[in-house]
């Protein structure tokens, strides 16, 4: 699904996704996409490399962390463990989901339609964000 084709606002899209949920007793923080790390994680799910296969911890840890390569073996692990809290924060938005029986995760409608709506706002020059408001 291209960005362009999603019908509903930025807010309706952006709103679950930007607010804290509650899953199991946990309390979960919201994505906020104009942060780096977070614009990074998003930028990531958007580039596509990634949409029929899945990515893994391995795949997004290194594109989170490109230095991470070169770390001792306690270093990676605390990165693996930091790019697992990323992924947990991503399904429990319901933005990505789980591949059975591999340790691999794909992108879903509601994360498409929200990685696709930031991306294409985030393109677009102020000037045309107010022309398009107004």
């Amino acid at each position: 699904m291209a960005a362009g084709q999603v019908e509903e606002k930025l807010k309706e899209v952006a709103f679950a996704a930007c607010n804290k949920v509650k899953k199991k007793g946990k309390r979960y923080r919201g994505l906020n996409p104009w942060q780096e790390e977070d614009y990074k994680l998003l930028t990531f799910l958007a580039k596509g490399e990634h949409a029929i296969v899945g990515f893994r911890n391995k795949d997004l840890r290194s594109w989170l962390y490109p230095e991470s390569k070169r770390l001792t073996k306690d270093e990676q692990k605390r990165y693996s463990g930091r790019t697992t809290r990323r992924i947990k924060l991503l399904r429990v938005h319901g933005l990505i989901k789980k591949v059975a029986r591999e340790n691999r995760y794909i992108l879903t409608a509601k994360g498409q339609k929200f990685v696709g709506a930031l991306m294409s706002a985030s393109a677009v020059d102020i000037k045309g964000l107010t022309n398009i408001a107004a």
